[in-house]
């Protein structure tokens, strides 16, 4: 999860010095990448957040697990 982490939120680049701050971003990315990787469309999990990025249906799909 380390390495999915920091290559596609680039989390070891993150400036939050907070330690609630960082916890709670922390928590908020693992959750982003469960629900992307919850999806079924056949797509690398940045394809994904790239397309949540750009089509607001799609992101509704993987918010809402419509599609699952």
């Amino acid at each position: 999860m380390h390495w999915t982490l920091d290559v596609t939120f680039r989390e070891d680049d993150s400036r939050a010095r907070e330690r609630t701050l960082g916890n709670n971003l922390s928590w908020l990315r693992r959750f982003a990448i469960t629900l992307v990787k919850r999806h079924p469309v056949d797509d690398s999990l940045r394809g994904k957040l790239l397309r949540c990025a750009y089509n607001t249906d799609f992101l509704t799909e993987v918010l809402m697990l419509t599609n699952v």
